[in-house]
Parts: C-alpha cells; structure tokens; sequence
C-alpha cells in the first residue's frame, strides 16, 4: 500500500520534483535523468526526457502541442507543432513496451496515464 501511495503522489507531482515515478517495471528517476525499465537504463535525448518527466509531473492531463511547445521548451522556440509530434514519437519508441502510457486525445493532444 505505501508503493502505491508512494507512486501516486510521486506522478501526481505537485509543482515540486517528482523525485522517482514507478510503474511496473518502468523507473523515472527525474533528479538524476535516468529511464529504466526492466533493471535496463534507457538512453533519450535530453528534450525527450524533459518531455517524459513533464508529461509524469502532470499525469492525466492533457495537454495541446501550443501548450507542450510552452512548458517543454519555453517560449522563444520559433518551430512548429510537428515538433512535438516528432519528440512524442521518439519518446514513445524508446518507452518500448510502455509506449501505450503516452496518449494522444485526438484534435487535442497528449497526456500521459496508466490505466484508463
């Protein structure tokens, strides 16, 4: 029981680092940058990580590209939406298995959840 409420609160973020999100056999360990699953670590891009640990800080909800594009990479980032949409692609092939974590709602966006 305390996993799990370890985990809940942990994903849920509340504006404070996450710390380490676990599910399964998937490991986030977002003040050190590392990705494992299955005892093996995970290489990503530095975006791709900044990407998954502000999708596991904001679990279960959705966020539009415009709104990706502002919180991931900030402001004065002059690109497009396909952007993101490349970035999600890319973070979802090195989840693997747990690729299905990370949804798109369409004509909206994405969100990151477990379960549902």
């Amino acid at each position: 029981m305390k996993a799990v409420l370890r985990r809940s609160s942990n994903a849920k973020g509340n504006g404070s680092t996450a710390g380490l999100f676990e599910y399964k056999e998937l490991y986030v360990n977002i003040d050190a940058r590392k990705v494992a699953i299955g005892g093996k670590n995970i290489g990503m891009t530095p975006k791709e990580f900044d990407l998954l640990s502000f999708f596991v800080k904001n679990m279960d909800r959705v966020f539009t590209r415009e709104q990706l594009l502002d919180k991931v990479w900030g402001y004065e980032f002059g690109g497009d939406y396909r952007t993101v949409d490349t970035h999600v692609k890319m973070l979802r092939e090195s989840l693997g298995e747990y690729r299905r974590l990370l949804v798109t709602v369409w004509g909206v966006g994405y969100k990151f959840e477990i379960g549902g």
